[in-house]
């Protein structure tokens, strides 16, 4: 089991001049807290489509960008009562929105990307759901998702003390356990392992021979197998110094059944890889942590595997 150390130094918060948007602060900002790191606020001035240039779309573009810089120094001037100069902010200019965030991430260094699934509408205001989605598949670092009214995230991360860990058997799907690793350290929690596994029929694998009564038999290995892995990777997880546990359990639906598993009572927070290894014993995670995210009532930290 290779895995990469991880130590958050830099987080970044894309913004949209949203109150959606700005839910994604406060665990950002608790995170930023207990590593001692840097928080950086970034909003992505997005000019005017619809209007000919011109003297009137000048002087509105103009306008607009001055909000945006208005209203970026005032959310970190908010945010600098708490953080001191730990906080910096930027607006930028370049289009499209995701490319540039992404190019800005690799530029200063941020390691962690802090953000909800939507912003708040209006033609300049509509993209953050989209970008959500293009920077959990092209940025090279963690991204962790907030659905906008899930109620007292960042309490949670305090109050909760389980964080939920997709796994697969895969070493790419192994990529989340550095970044779960280091948040279970900041807070203290532990890291429960979780691999689903699919019941399996003569009839969903034509690959299989064996009469339809031995599936429970062939699906029961299939999950001790999960289990002997899991084990072996909680006892790794443990030397780190960090508490894990692991569990295998039976599901027809991955997303689904690590929805279900992951209470607002008792977990504060799902880690899944954007990919793990396919094939008749592994379940592929790229459309599972699609799913996930949409789906999880609790914080998503999705992880890109690289190499």
């Amino acid at each position: 089991m290779i895995t990469q150390p991880v130590h958050f130094r830099s987080i970044l918060v894309p913004l949209d001049g949203s109150k959606l948007a700005e839910q994604a602060i406060p665990i950002a900002q608790a995170i930023a807290e207990r590593a001692r790191c840097k928080l950086k606020l970034v909003l992505v001035h997005d000019r005017i489509i619809l209007m000919k240039p011109g003297k009137d779309y000048t002087r509105l573009e103009l306008a607009m960008e001055k909000a945006d810089r208005e209203y970026l120094k005032a959310v970190t001037a908010r945010v600098r009562e708490r953080l001191g100069r730990m906080v910096s902010s930027a607006v930028l200019q370049d289009l499209p929105v995701a490319e540039t965030l992404a190019r800005y991430i690799r530029e200063v260094g941020a390691d962690l990307v802090v953000m909800t699934t939507h912003g708040l509408g209006g033609l300049r205001r509509a993209w953050l759901g989209s970008v959500t989605d293009q920077l959990i598949r092209s940025a090279e670092v963690p991204v962790l998702v907030i659905r906008p009214g899930e109620a007292g995230t960042a309490r949670s991360m305090w109050e909760s003390r389980e964080i939920l860990v997709a796994l697969d058997g895969s070493p790419l799907a192994e990529a989340a356990l550095e970044p779960a690793i280091e948040i279970a350290r900041l807070w203290d929690a532990e890291l429960s392992l979780v691999q689903v596994v699919s019941p399996i029929t003569p009839a969903s694998d034509p690959h299989l021979t064996f009469p339809a009564s031995y599936s429970d038999q062939v699906t029961a290995m299939r999950r001790e197998s999960a289990h002997d892995y899991l084990r072996d990777v909680a006892e790794w997880v443990r030397g780190s110094g960090v508490r894990a546990s692991g569990v295998a359990v039976i599901g027809s639906a991955v997303p689904k059944t690590l929805i279900e598993l992951a209470e607002p009572e008792r977990v504060c927070l799902i880690v899944v890889a954007t990919h793990g290894l396919g094939g008749l014993r592994r379940m592929v995670l790229g459309s599972v942590a699609d799913k996930v995210v949409r789906g999880a009532n609790v914080p998503v930290l999705v992880v890109r595997p690289t190499g």
